[in-house]
């Protein structure tokens, strides 16, 4: 996939995410701490949003950057069942487990992650 088709697709993502809250553009970008211009390119695929409004949104609602950004599982993270061990094994079980309570290693395997693309 292409950079322009994953930020469309990113964007669609977050306009889908905004809806529970019946927020307008203005003001997810209030909650995100972000500028309504910026937030505005986010939803519509020109630029991909910032880490940091990111990590606000993951941290404050449970919602799942899995979905966001790579269009796997739930929106939100308590939709999310667990099943036993998962298809790529136990040590990326526990990489998982380790990450959801280490914040900084989260964002880091992201970030790594994310590098790959751009």
């Amino acid at each position: 996939m292409d950079r322009k088709s994953l930020l469309r697709e990113i964007g669609e993502r977050l306009r889908k995410a905004r809806e529970p809250f019946k927020f307008s553009q203005n003001e997810m970008a209030d909650y995100l701490g972000a500028y309504r211009t910026s937030y505005s390119r986010y939803e519509s695929g020109r630029t991909s949003p910032q880490m940091i409004s990111l990590y606000r949104l993951a941290m404050a609602n449970d919602f799942s950057l899995d979905w966001l950004i790579a269009n796997r599982g739930p929106m939100w993270y308590s939709e999310k069942e667990k099943t036993g061990v998962g298809p790529l094994g136990e040590d990326v079980d526990e990489l998982l487990e380790h990450m959801k309570h280490i914040p900084l290693l989260r964002h880091e395997v992201l970030v790594l992650f994310l590098g790959s693309f751009f």
